[in-house]
């Protein structure tokens, strides 16, 4: 079962029912004490005590089909940690209203492997996020179990949470004890290399740490370890590697064990977009330590060394962007098991040492997420070849089941669409093969996925049997950061739900080790100005915590001497960045400590920041004027909008995104001087490009961005959303706006005061719009407007993909105008709740699982009268706005609404009525103006 949103319906009979008239709510609990229900560490859920490091066997590799949508399912494994001072989070839950945390109590005790407790005492705190551990030393390779209670505001303490474990790896470091070893040189396929050792005494504990320069999959007595895919991931090899750690304790048997390993280019030495292999090196090559603890507390290391062999393997080609060559007649019989024959196997060989920084991973991996059913296609045009259908634009393999004979060639080939006479369409790959091959080693059945290799697919072509599969014999496997999904909006359109759909698809597809994009053609590298617009609205669908906290990693290795940012990350080639590109290294930080509430990701980023906005003043000059870099507004459709002028809003927003980071660490006087900066940008940007109520370009964008990134006062703002709206009028009411400017185009709108035309730029479904893409069949978001014109034909084929996230940046308007939620404060301590019904919507709701709990709200109209419920989390504030003309047009629980409890600073203006909740659910009615 796919992890798609609520169905449609399902969703509106939800809500309705939700939203039905109800008698007034009982009184709220006064002696309840909190409950804390779930733990996170460095903000990733945490895995319960008993979880393993990596789960060993085929039931690891087990579709996330029971997913809940909103992030509530358990890690797959318990964490392994490179850092001695873990920060600790937790989310509660009161059946009072407006309940908050008065003091909390931590505990940590350790499992195995030396160290010492740590009792926290009672802190008397409100914080639960980002708390950071305080105890003695932690040690490497140690075992720990750690618990939290809290008291709320009325004294009662909860009981102790469930416990949850993590584990110190080895530390980072240069260097191992162990050797970089690979196979054969000039071999014609690549190496499978392997290692037997013999265990005498029963093992306790034992722990596999590995990683590669390029792709490994490891194997223990006949198994895999761990259902990663593409290990160790992509970073920059030359300035850190990240290693993974494996309970394979389980796996092991006394007498003779045989620990494997297959190697693959990965992004390390195989295809980097068009500009081909090698890039960081030019063959794969593996590193591992296995640490075995003994009943009798003794303990041995084996590691990769000399005593390894290597054979040429059943790889003949791996390439992420080309596709795997998989010959069975290569693969030694049971190679990977103990007593395997010795035949052709020779010494491994070993390489020089990386010099690079070896850490443990922190992101979650990439995995199977899901796996789908096929469906052969009617129409059949190639002959000898058959067409399926994954009814669904993904990102991954496919599995088959195959029958063949020895020698028999079996071809796949990937397309994202079918040309016009139903052929695949490939011509948008450029250089890609985007192709697989199997051959048989044997007569029979075999059932098999490539495994080094990924493509951007709706259709798969099979070639090379005698008969062609059946339906049931494709599956195809969805590969991804394995992202729990935390945010979920439902609407009564199904235009919308279906866009939602594709926005979320557009991010599980892109979002692969690093937010990447087309993964279809020759390119999936990671561009910053995609993510710079996309983070907060991936930031609502999915915990990207650890996933951008990693990728703004790689973003600090590619930065410059001069302080500038290039426009990929990681970024083996050096391709330039600029306006909106760059800035990256400001926003997604601001995004990534919006939604989580840590501040350890400004102080990590900050003096790369500091750096960066130096380099940016430097360019803008006294003048305050920056043209930085060439992409501009990036695919808008003939409305162009001047290098300049986006380059100043930049400076002058990043300056005050700036101003409050700083702030948050402490930082006063630079956020002061940033302060400052913003305010005299702002003022030079309305000096240079304001006229009279008219930007100089007079273009979408440049309305769109002066009002959305808060460049002019109110009054201004106004002014300008009227020209915005004429400008869109002139264009037969829709968009003309590029990658820069389409995140602020309908947020511009609503705040001048013109909401009902962004509803209708929203709810277009010709073109150019959001819609027009799903009435043409789109599962995922497109890289241009016209990716598929009206007439029919396909955009230019060298730039022209049909999965790609920039554009889905309107999730975060939808999140926040429809849904109605947005963070007041970081990490959703403070909530505003703004629900803004129009478009003929009927009805919406969502859900977001924040770091302090779920926040819910739905609503639905009828005529004048509007019906919805808000939850509120445990320690947490509310600010609702509901479009009402009068506090007497509003009711909560039934009850006049300045007399409902729970309800605090009730009043109205000219845009709604407003009212502050504490934690709790409320069901409102309101009449509105």
């Amino acid at each position: 079962m796919p992890r798609s949103p609520m169905p449609a319906a399902l969703a509106a009979t939800v809500l309705l029912a939700a939203c039905a008239t109800r008698p007034a709510a009982p009184p709220p609990a006064a002696n309840t004490p909190p409950l804390v229900t779930t733990l996170s560490l460095n903000g990733a859920p945490a895995a319960p005590v008993g979880a393993r490091l990596r789960a060993m066997g085929p039931a690891a590799s087990a579709s996330r089909a029971s997913a809940l949508p909103q992030g509530a399912d358990a890690p797959r494994g318990l964490f392994v940690l490179d850092d001695l001072a873990p920060r600790f989070g937790w989310a509660s839950e009161s059946l009072r209203r407006g309940a908050t945390q008065a003091a909390y109590e931590l505990t940590v005790e350790p499992v195995f492997g030396g160290g010492r407790a740590w009792h926290s005492g009672v802190v008397a705190s409100s914080q639960q996020v980002g708390v950071p551990y305080a105890g003695p030393a932690l040690v490497p390779q140690a075992g720990y179990r750690w618990q939290v209670r809290v008291r709320d505001d009325r004294g009662q303490w909860s009981a102790w949470s469930a416990p949850a474990t993590f584990e110190e790896g080895l530390g980072a470091a240069r260097e191992w004890p162990a050797a970089w070893i690979t196979g054969a040189a000039g071999a014609k396929s690549l190496p499978l290399l392997r290692r037997a050792f013999t265990l005498d005494k029963p093992v306790v504990r034992a722990r596999l740490y590995a990683t590669a320069r390029g792709a490994y999959a490891l194997r223990l007595n006949g198994q895999p370890v761990g259902d990663e895919r593409l290990a160790p991931g992509w970073t920059d090899y030359h300035k850190r590697i990240d290693y993974q750690a494996y309970d394979v304790t389980a796996a092991l048997r006394e007498g003779e064990n045989m620990l494997g390993a297959m190697l693959a280019p990965g992004w390390y030495a195989g295809s980097i977009a068009s500009f081909g292999p090698g890039k960081y090196g030019k063959e794969p090559s593996l590193l591992a330590r296995l640490r075995l603890d003994f009943a009798d507390g003794s303990s041995q290391w084996i590691t990769t060394d000399a005593a390894w062999q290597a054979h040429a393997g059943p790889l003949v080609a791996a390439d992420m962007i080309m596709g795997e060559d998989h010959d069975a007649r290569r693969l030694p019989a049971h190679w990977d098991e103990p007593g395997a024959a010795g035949k052709g196997w020779r010494p491994v060989r070993t390489l020089a040492n990386a010099d690079a920084l070896l850490q443990a991973q922190a992101d979650a991996p990439v995995r199977v997420t899901e796996t789908r059913e096929a469906r052969r296609l009617d129409r059949q045009p190639t002959q000898g070849a058959t067409l399926y259908d994954l009814g669904q634009n993904m990102v991954g393999v496919v599995r088959v089941r195959l029958h063949g004979k020895p020698g028999q060639r079996v071809t796949l080939r990937y397309g994202e669409m079918l040309n016009p006479d139903g052929s695949l369409y490939t011509a948008n790959l450029r250089s890609a093969k985007a192709t697989d091959h199997y051959t048989f080693g044997h007569d029979g059945t075999v059932d098999w996925a490539p495994a080094f290799t990924f493509h951007g697919f709706r259709y798969v072509e099979v070639s090379g049997l005698d008969d062609a599969p059946a339906a049931s014999d494709i599956r195809g496997e969805v590969w991804g950061s394995d992202l729990p999904e935390t945010g979920v909006l439902t609407t009564s359109s199904p235009m919308l739900n279906q866009l939602l759909s594709n926005i979320r698809w557009g991010q599980r597809g892109n979002f692969v080790s690093i937010p990447t994009d087309t993964p279809a053609r020759d390119e999936r590298l990671g561009w910053t100005g995609d993510i710079n617009v996309f983070a907060p609205t991936a930031s609502t669908l999915a915990n990207t915590d650890g996933f951008l906290t990693k990728w703004l990693r790689d973003l600090r290795d590619t930065q410059k001497p001069d302080g500038d940012f290039p426009g990929v990350a990681p970024d083996p080639i050096g391709i330039d960045g600029g306006t909106g590109w760059a800035d990256a290294s400001v926003t997604v930080t601001h995004a990534v400590w919006q939604a989580y509430g840590d501040t350890h990701v400004i102080e990590e980023n900050y003096d790369a920041m500091q750096r960066f906005m130096a380099r940016i003043e430097a360019i803008a000059g006294p003048a305050l004027s920056r043209t930085h870099g060439n992409y501009g507004d990036w695919l808008h459709l003939d409305d162009k909008t001047p290098l300049d002028l986006l380059g100043t809003a930049y400076l002058a927003y990043d300056a005050r995104l700036m101003a409050g980071m700083a702030r948050a660490i402490g930082k006063d006087a630079d956020a002061t001087r940033y302060a400052t900066l913003a305010t005299n940008a702002a003022a030079a940007f309305q000096q240079r490009y304001i006229h009279d109520g008219r930007t100089l370009s007079d273009s979408q964008t440049s309305y769109a961005m002066a009002i959305g990134m808060q460049l002019v006062d109110a009054a201004q703002a106004t002014r300008l959303a009227g020209r915005l709206a004429e400008r869109v009028h002139a264009r037969h009411d829709h968009l003309s706006t590029g990658f820069l400017g389409t995140p602020w185009l309908l947020d511009a709108l609503v705040r001048g005061g013109h909401p009902a035309l962004a509803y209708t730029l929203l709810m277009n479904t010709d073109y150019p719009s959001w819609g027009y893409e799903v009435v043409s069949g789109a599962t995922t978001m497109w890289e241009r407007w016209n990716s598929l014109a009206p007439d029919g034909h396909f955009g230019d084929v060298t730039m022209n993909s049909f999965n790609h996230y920039a554009y889905g940046a309107v999730g975060d308007w939808m999140f926040r105008t429809i849904g109605g939620i947005a963070p007041a404060a970081p990490g959703y301590r403070e909530i505003t709740i703004v629900p803004l019904p129009g478009g003929g919507l009927g009805h919406a709701s969502m859900r977001l699982a924040s770091p302090y709990g779920d926040i819910a709200s739905s609503w639905a109209v009828d005529g004048v009268h509007m019906r919805g419920d808000i939850a509120v989390p445990f320690n947490t504030t509310a600010y609702v706005t509901l479009p009402a003309a009068r506090i007497d047009d509003v009711t909560v629980d039934g009850r006049p609404l300045t007399a409902a409890p729970g309800i605090t600073g009730a009043r109205a203006d000219a845009l709604g009525v407003h009212f502050t909740t504490g934690s709790g659910v409320y069901h409102y009615t309101a009449t509105t103006n």
